[in-house]
């Protein structure tokens, strides 16, 4: 099954609005919450967690929450299950979320993150036993290109800087990784025209992306 993304980018009335969606359905009494690395999501205390709200949408339960942030704020988080007291009941599986805005994300825009909750299986890939054992091949792929987000020289305002990262550590020889989307630098979903991700070292592939303001929202799959 493909793994899609969405990021929107809207404007607002003042700062930069960091605004977090995600779909999960929980038990009665249960509730989503995020936890961060930074003081405006707890500094990884849970009880300090920014708390979500549910919103039905068809026949998916959402979990909607906002915060106000500067521009160029980074932070690392994960989802949570809490009960009524925000006692954690279950947490997201799998290496912490890094979010780092573009300096180019100005007060007055909405950020919105569209998240999908981390299972066991998400983490896997991950351990040592599939990178160094069940997927290890005598050949030894070349790093590509340094981690982080490139600095290219954005020619409008609303340009937004898009890091595209994936775990991928079963790529035959011969073969690559890309991103296809709904959009002209992501091919307009004709693969031969997506973006190619670099490889860059322990199984992660990676790829930068500027996308313009207004051509958001985007969708993808790898």
């Amino acid at each position: 099954m493909a793994n899609l993304g969405l990021l929107s980018v809207a404007k607002s009335v003042k700062s930069v609005k960091l605004s977090f969606r995600i779909p999960y359905y929980t038990h009665w009494g249960q509730s989503l919450l995020i936890c961060g690395s930074e003081s405006v999501l707890g500094s990884w205390n849970v009880k300090k967690g920014l708390l979500l709200s549910p919103v039905h949408q068809g026949d998916e339960l959402v979990w909607c929450g906002s915060i106000g942030v500067p521009s160029g704020f980074s932070c690392e988080y994960s989802y949570y299950v809490v009960d009524d007291e925000k006692n954690v009941l279950r947490w997201e599986m799998g290496k912490k979320r890094n979010l780092l805005l573009p300096e180019s994300i100005k007060d007055g825009q909405v950020v919105e993150l569209h998240d999908l909750w981390q299972t066991g299986g998400d983490a896997i890939p991950f351990r040592s036993a599939f990178k160094d054992v069940i997927f290890h091949k005598n050949r030894t792929l070349n790093i590509e290109r340094p981690l982080g987000i490139i600095h290219e020289k954005l020619d409008r305002e609303d340009s937004v800087v898009v890091h595209f990262k994936i775990s991928c550590p079963n790529v035959e020889d011969g073969t690559s990784v890309y991103v296809i989307g709904n959009n002209a630098k992501l091919g307009q979903w004709k693969a031969q025209d997506g973006l190619k991700l670099s490889y860059a070292g322990g199984s992660i592939w990676e790829a930068d992306c500027v996308i313009q303001g207004d051509n958001f929202p985007i969708k993808y799959p790898f």
